[in-house]
């Protein structure tokens, strides 16, 4: 499974705070480990090769690690003003057992964007749980940084979605809009998001019964038809207006 949401910190965050967004990342990390216990052992710097890759654990306990915050500086000292990419992952080369999660920071121009990527060892379960536990990483996904929008599902669906220059809505699509039934009928769930009580936006779900699996034709329907429905309301924006 793949999830992929694009954000805008406010312009006030210090440039290369690199230890402010890997804090950030722990909530959502220990959420990952209710659902996965692979998901919340140790996490580490990606390098570029497997022996690299295991050799800056990110986090001890709830605090980052001094030594993957200064590798971190080493790896960007050219470009302490520019936009950064940063990878870590669970350190578990097993096939259908690793976990890696990507983002980028400092953009000033693009928004800033958070990748998770959960493989998985099959298409009819996710290690993540039914429709409502993937939802609570969503949700919390959207909590920690308020994105414009944000799509999880199969990476695969990228080339069955409807229109390419806006944002998919594969297994489930957030949106910073209050949505009703009625403005997206083929939606098989809405779930609301809130913030101090009141309603930032909404998860869009296109399956509940199972897995969504983008081999299957009525999943891939259900999905396409509420990307034309948002798009005809002019509610699925175009990336270049993001």
């Amino acid at each position: 499974m793949y999830l992929n949401s694009q954000h805008r910190d406010s312009a006030n965050l210090p440039k290369s705070d690199f230890e402010f967004h890997l804090r950030r990342l722990r909530p959502i990390i220990d959420l990952l480990a209710t659902k996965d216990v692979k998901l919340g052992g140790n996490w580490f710097l990606g390098g570029s090769s497997i022996a690299d890759a295991h050799q800056f654990p990110v986090f001890n306990g709830a605090a980052v690690q001094k030594d993957a915050i200064d590798e971190l500086r080493r790896r960007n000292s050219d470009d302490i003003e520019d936009a950064k990419f940063i990878g870590i992952w669970n350190g578990d080369s097993q096939k259908g057992w690793g976990g890696s999660i990507e983002f980028c920071i400092d953009s000033t121009v693009f928004p800033n964007s958070f990748e998770l990527t959960v493989n998985e060892m099959n298409v009819i379960a996710s290690r993540l749980g039914n429709y409502k536990s993937a939802a609570e990483v969503v949700g919390k996904v959207v909590e920690t940084y308020a994105p414009s929008n944000l799509t999880f599902g199969p990476r695969k669906y990228q080339g069955k979605q409807v229109f390419e220059d806006r944002p998919s809505v594969s297994w489930m699509l957030y949106l910073p809009h209050a949505l009703t039934a009625a403005q997206v009928p083929e939606a098989r769930a809405l779930i609301p998001v809130k913030r101090e009580d009141k309603q930032q936006g909404t998860i869009i779900v296109s399956v509940t019964d199972e897995v969504f699996d983008v081999n299957n034709r009525d999943h891939v329907k259900a999905a396409n038809d509420i990307e034309i429905r948002l798009a005809d309301q002019d509610l699925l924006p175009r990336f270049v207006d993001l």
